[in-house]
């Protein structure tokens, strides 16, 4: 059996945190001094949110291949062309799922970011986007053939329901960190994105995609 791969298009993944650790590899794509996009291999996450993204994923698929690409630098900021190229990046490496717990406005490099999710689309990787109830298009939740998760914290942890094509719900908390309070630790439509990427990946591998 083909082994599981899945991309995570955030802030990085820190490998050896304790609910990550297992097959993890990665890049970071970024703007250069020159103002061209660049890549190397220094993915590894300064703020923590990809990382956290990540521990939802593993703790489901303890075997599976994580990629990890990162497209945002220290101050959390980054550009449409970044993620555009994230996602390309991650198709390229073979990544039968993307996770994509970011959420841009919609004139904000919607031809860039929609041209990369099609493509991804066409090499035959599931997208999986984070997206806000509150009536904006954000991208790229909003684009065609993307998933889009809706946090929903009424649900039970696990819990996932589906709301239409390509629509699901799923509660947005992240693993519970020993010794770290609750209210200290991520939060948000990002977990509820990946816990529907693991949905959607447990039924794929069930069959019933």
């Amino acid at each position: 059996m083909a082994v599981l791969r899945i991309g995570i298009v955030d802030t990085g993944v820190n490998p050896w945190h304790s609910h990550v650790r297992g097959a993890v590899a990665g890049c970071r794509i970024r703007l250069g001094p020159s103002g061209k996009i660049e890549e190397d291999g220094e993915f590894h996450d300064a703020i923590g949110h990809g990382t956290a993204v990540a521990g939802v994923i593993r703790q489901s698929f303890p075997d599976a291949h994580l990629f990890a690409v990162r497209v945002f630098d220290m101050g959390r900021s980054t550009y449409p062309s970044l993620i555009g190229r994230g996602i390309l990046r991650a198709a390229a490496e073979g990544c039968a799922f993307i996770n994509l717990s970011i959420a841009i406005p919609p004139q904000a490099g919607a031809q860039v970011v929609g041209a990369a999710c099609a493509a991804a689309l066409a090499a035959g990787c599931t997208l999986v986007a984070a997206a806000r109830d509150d009536g904006q298009e954000w991208l790229p939740a909003s684009l065609p053939g993307v998933h889009a998760v809706t946090r929903d914290d009424a649900l039970a942890a696990g819990e996932v329901r589906t709301h239409g094509p390509l629509r699901l719900a799923a509660p947005g908390h992240p693993r519970d960190l020993q010794s770290f309070p609750d209210e200290a630790n991520f939060a948000g439509e990002s977990f509820a994105c990946a816990r529907g990427l693991v949905h959607l990946a447990r039924r794929h591998l069930s069959g019933l995609a």
